[in-house]
C-alpha cells in the first residue's frame, strides 16, 4: 500500500511539473521582521490567512490542533505547474489521525518556504507538509509552522494574528 501511495503521489505531482520552467528559489532572504501581524479571515469559525508555500499564494486555515502542515494532492499540482517542487522534495509516505480518528497514510514533503505576512513578514525554510490524495482536504497551517515561531496571538477583536520569530 505505502508503495503504491508513494507512486500515486508521484505521478500526480510530476504529471504536471516541467522542471525546464523552474525559477530559482532564494532561501538565504534575510527576514526584516521579527514579528507580524496577519488579517485573517473567518467563515463557520474557521480562521484562513493568506501564505506563501515555495511562492505561490494561497489561503490556509490556521488549526493549532493539526500536529503539521498539511495540503492536497491539488495544491501539490499547483506547486508543480509553477516549478515550485521537485522530485528531491518528496519526504516519502506517512501515516495521520484526522479529525474524526482514523488513521490515514498521506505522502510527506518538504516545503522549502512558507512566507507568512508578505514579503516583509516571517518566512521558515525546509517545513515538512502531508500531502492528502483528497484533492478537497484542507490547506491546514497548524504546528509544523506554530512550532517554529516563538509565540503566536490571536486578536478576535482586530481579526489579526500576531506570529513572533524571537
Amino acid at each position: 500500500m505505502k508503495r503504491i501511495l508513494f507512486i500515486i503521489l508521484s505521478v500526480i505531482a510530476f504529471s504536471s511539473c516541467d522542471s525546464s520552467k523552474k525559477p530559482p528559489v532564494n532561501l538565504s532572504r534575510t527576514v526584516a521582521k521579527n514579528e507580524i501581524s496577519v488579517p485573517y479571515s473567518e467563515i463557520n469559525g474557521v480562521k484562513t490567512i493568506p501564505v506563501k508555500l515555495n511562492g505561490v499564494s494561497m489561503d490556509m486555515i490556521y488549526d493549532p490542533g493539526c500536529s503539521g502542515v498539511q495540503i492536497s494532492a491539488l495544491e501539490l499540482q499547483t506547486l508543480c505547474k509553477n516549478g515550485r517542487f521537485s522530485e528531491d522534495d518528496i519526504i516519502g509516505i506517512g501515516t495521520a489521525r484526522i479529525a474524526d480518528g482514523s488513521i490515514v497514510e498521506n505522502g510527506v514533503i518538504n516545503i522549502r518556504e512558507i512566507e507568512i505576512g508578505g514579503k516583509d513578514g516571517i518566512v521558515l525554510s525546509n517545513i515538512e507538509a502531508s500531502v492528502s490524495l483528497n484533492q478537497e482536504a484542507p490547506l491546514l497551517l497548524g504546528n509544523g509552522v506554530l512550532d517554529k515561531v516563538a509565540s503566536v496571538e490571536v486578536d478576535n477583536v482586530k481579526k489579526t494574528i500576531k506570529f513572533k520569530r524571537n
